[in-house]
């Protein structure tokens, strides 16, 4: 167990180290090398690694990435950013449409890489309007990883829920839009109320009329097949095959070079997780995990609204502190043996989807975000705390209430 827990500490410092630039060694290769050292100190076999990898998840992503992939080369995002600054809002009018329509966007899109397309637009958008990024890019990566909860494929920690718990992918979601609406509309009256001189002085910038680009015809097969994606998902079929099915369908129907869209597929973070799952599952075999489920089950075994609390409580703190998805994959081995765990299983999606929003670390949207405006608008540490800190607390309470409220009515 020693050996698993020191290997372990090995891998998660090599991805901290990466996301603080002090280890030049990138959390891909720093997840095979833990998984490695797993299978090399024999704390599982080699079958057992393969055995650890949660496949569907990775199917999951590899299909909503090549349909992206076909959706981004039709200029959807593109068509979206010409459409938004074509309606002439105010600038609360447009940090609306950026709060709600990431939101929505991401819940079906996945969060990441809805912030890979969309941050280098909107700055585009926010120079032509002369318009303050700070209020903005937060409202971007924020409303990304708000907007994650309300679908299974949100962001990656959902997909590995969706696929361990056994909930309907369209149960999750009747019963989180109403979550996700409402902390997006939290976070938007937050940002207005942080930043409201800074909107106000922006107002006097008229808003420019802009040409809708005309949609390439490759749009509308990817549209077609994104909605019968996402009708599968509501039908029950399961995730990764139906979304590889679309992805397939897609490469057919577009009658382009199929190699130029699998270069492009980010198969770095498919190889993360691939291994993620290797180390995690490895630490768990071995008995560490036990320890931290004892540790926590004075706390969180019971049926009273404290314990429902207190889990998201310590899921919002150990997602920041050891990065979401690698505490879902350790949360998960215990939340089935919870007195509740239908009900655990929402607030660990919910508590480890919010607790991104607390710092630029809490989430790879908000990297993605900081990286990409860099130059245009450096965000600062301190810059995200000083909204992350209220928008996740407020988020939490409002989310928790109605966890709380769903359970009381026996919905969940």
């Amino acid at each position: 167990m020693i050996t698993a827990i020191l290997i372990f500490a090995l891998t998660y410092l090599i991805i901290c180290g990466r996301r603080l630039h002090f280890i030049r060694l990138g959390r891909p290769a720093g997840v095979m090398l833990g998984a490695v050292l797993m299978v090399a100190a024999r704390v599982i076999t080699p079958a057992q690694a393969y055995e650890l990898v949660n496949w569907n998840t990775i199917v999951l992503l590899l299909g909503m990435m090549i349909i992206i992939e076909h959706l981004a080369d039709a200029e959807f995002f593109e068509l979206i950013a010409g459409w938004i600054l074509g309606r002439g809002l105010s600038s609360r009018g447009l940090l609306a449409v950026v709060v709600f329509l990431i939101g929505s966007l991401a819940a079906f899109l996945v969060n990441d890489i809805v912030c890979i397309f969309f941050t280098p637009l909107l700055l585009v958008m926010l120079r032509r309007r002369s318009l303050p990024p700070l209020p903005f890019l937060l409202a971007l990566a924020t409303s990304a990883n708000l907007g994650g909860l309300i679908a299974f494929t949100g962001n990656p920690q959902n997909m590995i829920i969706g696929h361990l718990s056994g909930i309907s992918y369209a149960r999750f979601f009747v019963l989180m839009l109403p979550v996700g609406l409402l902390t997006l509309a939290v976070n938007y009256a937050l940002l207005v109320w942080m930043y409201r001189k800074e909107l106000d002085k922006a107002d006097g910038h008229p808003a420019a009329k802009e040409d809708i680009p005309s949609p390439k015809p490759l749009l509308k097969r990817s549209l077609l097949v994104t909605a019968l994606v996402i009708a599968g998902f509501f039908a029950g079929g399961n995730m990764a095959w139906v979304a590889l099915a679309g992805a397939t369908l897609l490469l057919l129907l577009a009658r382009r070079e199929e190699v130029a869209v699998l270069r492009r597929i980010d198969w770095n973070l498919l190889v993360f997780f691939a291994g993620l799952f290797v180390v995690v599952g490895a630490l768990s075999r071995s008995g560490a995990t036990a320890y931290i489920a004892a540790a926590a089950d004075r706390y969180i075994h019971g049926q009273s609204i404290a314990s429902f609390w207190a889990f998201g409580a310590i899921s919002v703190v150990c997602s920041n502190l050891f990065s979401n998805v690698p505490y879902v994959l350790v949360a998960a081995e215990w939340v089935e043996q919870l007195p509740d765990p239908t009900l655990m299983w929402y607030i660990l999606a919910f508590a480890s989807t919010v607790a991104g929003n607390l710092t630029i670390l809490g989430s790879v949207a908000n990297v993605i975000v900081v990286e990409r405006a860099r130059g245009a608008c450096d965000i600062g540490f301190g810059d995200f705390l000083r909204f992350g800190v209220p928008s996740t607390v407020l988020n939490f309470v409002v989310g928790m209430a109605f966890l709380t409220l769903y359970h009381h009515l026996e919905w969940i």
